[in-house]
């Protein structure tokens, strides 16, 4: 399929009559700023929706923040999945901000997005702050992370151990055997202060 953004609101307006659909996947269909606006509102008013896939969709940071909008407060999604999004680090920084407030998000994948060490620091942040203990899976494979980020999210999971998420995936980045370390250790703390593992994927 290739619905583009014109199809995407085509999509949304079918959302705001159908409130029995709990898993949406319109993954790989070129939908740009204007699609994902139209999703997003209709997504505000449907409330059976818990699975979003928007995977391999040109979204860039402008849909990063529209969808971070849309999930902030309002959302009973419980499954997220962005990946191969084109998000960067200041798409990663708009999710980052939607986490510190969304209590419903188990699943994000955020796979391939370019995100880099800032991009990774700025979810770091939110975990560290008020806790990402929500998330079961957090999914930062092919996002360029190197040691840098790999040290923010450890500093993360040591300064908030309740708040360290369930599982997360680093693996196809560009983290050495010190930033391994690091994770592996705040892993072990996590587990040693609260009795929850942390399942941590190279």
């Amino acid at each position: 399929n290739d619905l583009g953004s014109a199809g995407a609101m085509d999509v949304a307006e079918a959302l705001k009559q159908n409130t029995s659909l709990v898993h949406l996947d319109i993954g790989g269909n070129n939908i740009g700023g204007d699609g994902v606006k139209a999703l997003a509102e209709a997504i505000k008013e449907n409330k059976g929706i818990t699975t979003l896939e928007m995977g391999y969709n040109p979204l860039s940071e402008e849909g990063a923040t529209i969808l971070a909008d849309q999930i902030k407060f309002d959302s009973k999604i419980t499954t997220l999945r962005l990946g191969w999004c084109k998000l960067g680090a200041d798409g990663a920084q708009a999710m980052a901000d939607a986490l510190r407030f969304n209590e419903t998000i188990g699943t994000l994948d955020l796979r391939g997005n370019n995100l880099g060490d800032k991009g990774v620091s700025a979810i770091s942040q939110s975990m560290k702050i008020v806790g990402l203990e929500g998330l079961a899976m957090l999914d930062l494979g092919y996002n360029e992370i190197k040691d840098d980020g790999a040290f923010a999210l450890a500093q993360a999971m040591k300064a908030n151990p309740e708040g360290a998420a369930a599982s997360i995936n680093v693996s196809n980045n560009y983290i050495t055997k010190f930033g391994k370390t690091a994770l592996e250790e705040a892993a072990s703390m996590v587990n040693e202060f609260t009795g929850k593992e942390v399942s941590i994927t190279y």
